[in-house]
């Protein structure tokens, strides 16, 4: 995989062609965990206001172990989806409800399961490639659950403590905003909390591309990537600007469940993935969806 372009570099050309960038707020998870006032003070403002923001990682011991399998868990990533289609399609899960995005997925568009399909026109060729990993399973069967392909098995130990790291994080970051919304996410409960990897490519023209707005659902969304291709609705601003990947940072975005609690307080925010301009080219992401215990869910689904 493409290591990260110089930031500064990376930024000023994409200025250059007039497409404009978002400057986010960083928030040290270090000083969360530390319970610094003003930085669970900016938490507050930037889940309120953006809804998106720069979680820098490194310093905290937890943090920086995610950091530590992310190169490693990204080559997973890379290698699986390279594999042929006839061997991932051994991995599509057909044990799962409709509301569920487990297993191997080939999806036309730019939009993950979670959000239906597109409504514009796509080409055949434009196909978002996903899998996606249950904490309930990763934390009940570990390496003996029989759905998980022999590509992660023989990875086990770095995906699994990945993916625990990254579960810690989100976590933190819910129980930094309220200890009450911790009540929603208790482990012993079922969730559709989980990980999932992203293959979602480039196109030669980006005329052809679609832009995939939506809204997350769940509570909180952590995400690593190494090429452009997020934009969102700056609230603020009133306009829309793509987000710049960050070296030892995960881009953290509210969502709807999280929005809901607050009661419109804090802010889950439109956005996208798309492209800035020309080029096919791979794009891998790693996004970890912190979710509602499903108890809670069904109960809001049997009110409406």
């Amino acid at each position: 995989m493409a290591s990260m372009e110089s930031l500064a570099d990376s930024i000023e050309s994409m200025k250059e062609r007039g497409i404009p960038v978002a400057n986010l707020s960083v928030i040290s998870l270090a000083k969360l965990h530390a319970k610094n006032p003003a930085e669970l003070a900016l938490l507050e403002e930037e889940s309120s206001s953006t809804g998106f923001f720069y979680l820098d990682m490194r310093g905290d011991p937890g943090g920086d172990c995610v950091l530590a399998h992310l190169p490693g868990v990204f080559a997973v990533e890379e290698q699986y989806f390279s594999q042929s289609e006839e061997s991932k399609t051994q991995d599509v899960r057909h044990d799962i409800k409709a509301s569920q995005d487990l297993g191997w997925k080939l999806l036309p568009g730019g939009e993950s399961f979670e959000v239906g399909i597109p409504e514009w026109p796509q080409p055949d060729f434009y196909l978002l490639t996903t899998y996606q990993l249950s904490r309930d399973e990763v934390v009940l069967l570990g390496a003996s659950n029989p759905n998980l392909p022999r590509l992660f098995k023989d990875e086990w130990d770095k995906i699994a403590e990945f993916n625990a790291g990254c579960d810690e994080v989100c976590l933190t970051l819910l129980s930094s905003l309220s200890e009450g919304f911790m009540m929603h996410h208790r482990i012993d409960q079922p969730s559709d909390t989980g990980l999932k990897m992203v293959l979602h490519p480039s196109l030669a023209k980006v005329a052809d591309a679609g832009d995939g707005v939506h809204t997350d659902g769940g509570t909180i969304t952590l995400l690593f990537y190494t090429q452009w291709g997020i934009r969102a609705y700056l609230p603020i601003e009133k306009s829309w600007a793509f987000l710049p990947p960050l070296e030892g940072c995960a881009l953290i975005n509210v969502a709807n469940s999280l929005r809901r609690w607050s009661g419109g307080k804090f802010h889950s925010p439109k956005h996208g993935v798309t492209q800035p301009f020309d080029g096919a080219r791979k794009r891998y992401y790693l996004s970890y969806f912190l979710r509602p215990q499903t108890s809670l869910l069904e109960r809001w689904k049997s009110a409406e």
